[in-house]
């Protein structure tokens, strides 16, 4: 918190300082424990940059994660919606011949 009050980014972040620090926003600073594991963001970031640099590796590894994800949570939320709330049907979409 340190190095970003010293204005190394900007003036602009005395409003989330205060968030972190002391009695704003939800009332307690670090309600959502931002600087608990920040340490640990940064060395995973690294990784994230290594594995970025490599153009190929990160197309074909965001290629499998794309392909694994599944069905969505909000996928399953909007179709209980259209069926329970909205009362619609689902528009199937006929197959390319």
């Amino acid at each position: 918190l340190e190095y970003v009050r010293s204005g190394v980014f900007g003036d602009k972040f005395e409003e989330l300082l205060g968030s972190l620090e002391g009695n704003e926003g939800f009332g307690r600073g670090d309600y959502f424990l931002v600087g608990k594991d920040f340490a640990s963001y940064l060395e995973a970031q690294e990784r994230v940059d290594v594995a970025y640099a490599d153009s190929m590796g990160w197309t074909e590894s965001s290629i499998i994660s794309t392909a694994f994800s599944g069905k969505f949570n909000s996928d399953r939320t909007i179709d209980q919606y259209a069926k329970e709330i909205w009362g619609i049907k689902p528009c199937t979409v006929p197959e390319r011949k």
